[in-house]
């Protein structure tokens, strides 16, 4: 967006000495007051320019978050509003689900949830910097058989802070860190944590290409997930499950006691219709506002402007829209409806008032299958309407953008011509004043001169005939003898 050129030409101050010096400062002022009318004139123009800026910058952002509600409705009939619930969550939760087609699925028998492999070490050590952990300098980390070394035999390395650092180092998915317990001679101890959970076993191995010393460890190796469902026994390294039931992700978050079971559901929620309706209008409303201000005998700036008829269009063929065939043929269907001629929208969601439309919430359920139907996609249905509002909203390619990109060019033009006639101003008044300085020295002298001679007919005057009068500047001869 342009910044609104402010500056103003400032008259040179005229430092003449002669009587007519005031009178050639304001012939001066008069000069740049004339100079500057133009560049006034382009300074208006462009804040009117940066006023058309902020206008069409709130309309782009109304009509985008317009943009997206309808995008999102549409959204809603490609999934059929589709949401997860959980009949237990202290057993399971859902935590998303992407299936377009309703369904229940009962899980049972959760006899384990996933737990980490925690290990520590059975026997403590003195110093966790300076007690050696190792015989040779050399240990190896196993992972579910899976051998690693691990060197020790640098500098200060060879202790259980250096052995932590070097398993941390490997990037194995294990975290080791050392206890203090504060009792005892052996108060430090080494501790393994898997990162993730599942059953895993590790084992720490000192001088394995030698004496081959297993590490005394205490602790366990974690477990996996185990529950049934359909009457089949799943496993599972992690409790969050998104590879059994088509469309759902899950998290088991308890286990079962006896015949206790939890179902899952997806299923259409009419709630996300009628938020989301509520939205619509709430938006619609918004843009509607700010299109007002620009029609009419108190309009603003974009008065005329095709964006403002464009918008309107694009409004327009959201109310109009009808379904080709359905229960649910158009918004009015749904609660939707004019409040009255100034085009606000209201959305009757459980008013019973005959002259609004009919209630959302008295729609039976085969209407609401309808209404997701209506919503149709991003490419079919009501939800497709949402390209018409991108072509004016959208911040690259709309119609709005690319006027905002004309208006700048238009400001920069502007600016350049600002900066043109200021350096021409400017320039006027340096010769201007240069001139008059050579003006106002010449009177200058001539008044001094006139002085001089003044002075010298009155003493001439005085001289030869004792005549003296201050006021009279020529000689006049006596017409007597």
């Amino acid at each position: 967006m342009g910044t609104t050129s402010t500056s103003a030409l400032t008259p040179l101050t005229f430092s003449g000495v002669s009587n007519y010096a005031s009178d050639f400062q304001s012939g001066i002022n008069r000069a740049v007051s004339i100079a500057q009318l133009p560049i006034t004139q382009l300074q208006n123009e462009e804040s009117d320019i940066t006023t058309k800026e902020q206008l069409a910058t709130s309309l782009q952002s109304a009509v985008a978050t317009l943009a997206t509600t309808v995008t999102n409705l549409g959204n809603l009939g490609t999934n059929q509003g589709i949401t997860g619930s959980s009949s237990d969550s202290s057993l399971a939760e859902v935590d998303s689900t992407s299936a377009t087609t309703p369904g229940s699925y009962t899980i049972s028998n959760i006899t384990a949830l996933a737990t980490a492999a925690a290990y520590t070490t059975t026997n403590g050590y003195a110093d966790a910097t300076t007690t050696a952990v190792s015989t040779t300098g050399t240990m190896q980390l196993d992972i579910n058989g899976t051998p690693t070394t691990i060197d020790l035999t640098g500098s200060g390395d060879n202790n259980l802070n250096g052995l932590a650092s070097a398993i941390n180092a490997l990037n194995l998915g294990v975290t080791a860190s050392v206890i203090d317990t504060g009792s005892g001679s052996t108060p430090y101890y080494l501790s393994l944590s898997d990162n993730a959970t599942g059953q895993n076993t590790i084992e720490l191995v000192d001088d394995p290409t030698g004496a081959d010393t297993q590490v005394a460890l205490s602790g366990g190796s974690g477990s996996n997930a185990s529950f049934e469902i359909a009457g089949q026994t799943v496993t599972s390294a992690s409790n969050t499950i998104s590879n059994v039931i088509p469309g759902m992700t899950f998290t088991l978050t308890g286990t079962t006691t006896g015949d206790q079971t939890v179902t899952l559901t997806a299923g259409s929620d009419s709630s996300q219709i009628s938020n989301q309706l509520q939205n619509f209008v709430t938006q619609y409303n918004a843009v509607q506002t700010l299109l007002q201000a620009q029609i009419g005998s108190n309009a603003g700036l974009l008065t005329g402007d095709p964006m403002i008829t464009g918008v309107e269009s694009a409004l327009q063929s959201l109310l109009s829209y009808q379904a080709p065939d359905g229960a649910i043929p158009n918004l009015t269907s749904l609660g939707v409806g004019m409040q009255d001629t100034t085009g606000v929208l209201s959305f009757n969601q459980s008013d019973t008032d005959p002259t609004l439309p009919p209630a959302f919430d008295s729609l039976s359920s085969s209407q609401i299958a309808a209404a997701f139907s209506f919503l149709g996609s991003s490419t079919s249905g009501f939800g497709a309407l949402a390209n018409n509002l991108a072509e004016f909203s959208d911040s690259v390619t709309g119609e709005i953008a690319a006027q905002e990109s004309e208006w700048q060019t238009d400001t920069t033009n502007i600016n350049t011509q600002i900066t043109n006639l200021t350096n021409q101003a400017n320039q006027m008044q340096t010769t201007l004043e240069a001139a008059l300085q050579s003006a106002d020295s010449q009177i200058a002298q001539l008044q001094s001169q006139q002085q001089l001679l003044s002075e010298s007919i009155q003493s001439e005057n005085f001289t030869a005939f004792g005549y003296n009068n201050t006021n009279t500047q020529s000689f006049t001869p006596s017409s007597g003898g």
